[in-house]
């Protein structure tokens, strides 16, 4: 029994030390919008429900809004996060979790601030890896939202 769990860690092993991790990024997370913190507000709820983005919590009073962990198998995601490459063929799937704060600099002016945090789900191993956010769906974000103020 010990063999079998030795050569298949080995195996294990092997494979992911033939994998690259991802690669750091720098990235703009946080955006000014001339506008007033209500209408912000509005806006930022509003994309969430056009991008069919389920809210776990929200709390106005302090401008944050957070996601769970959402799955994005089936959903082209391509180009919004880094996880590496894997050097053999596997099925995986990709996860983001969105944390939005939305802070009133001036009373004709707001800043949101976009956290993401991705991992890659290896489904034939039950393994995740973290992944780093590229900065594309916090631009579209952005965008979205500064076209509903």
């Amino acid at each position: 029994m010990k063999s079998k769990i030795l050569v298949w860690g080995s195996i294990l092993f092997i494979f992911w030390s033939c994998a690259t991790a991802p690669v750091p990024q720098q990235i703009v997370n946080s955006f000014k919008i001339d506008r007033a913190f209500d209408s912000v507000w509005v806006a930022v709820i509003e994309t969430f429900s056009d991008l069919q983005l389920p809210i776990l919590n929200m709390e106005k009073d302090s401008g944050l809004i957070v996601t769970d962990w959402i799955d994005f198998k089936g959903q082209d995601n391509n180009g919004y996060c880094d996880c590496g490459k894997l050097t053999w063929k596997k099925e995986e799937t990709r996860e983001g979790k969105f944390n939005i704060f939305v802070k009133k600099i001036t009373e004709a002016s707001c800043e949101i601030k976009i956290n993401t945090m991705y991992r890659q789900i290896i489904i034939n191993y039950g393994d995740k890896r973290d992944c780093v956010s590229t900065g594309k769906l916090e631009k579209e974000f952005y965008d979205l939202v500064l076209g509903k103020t």
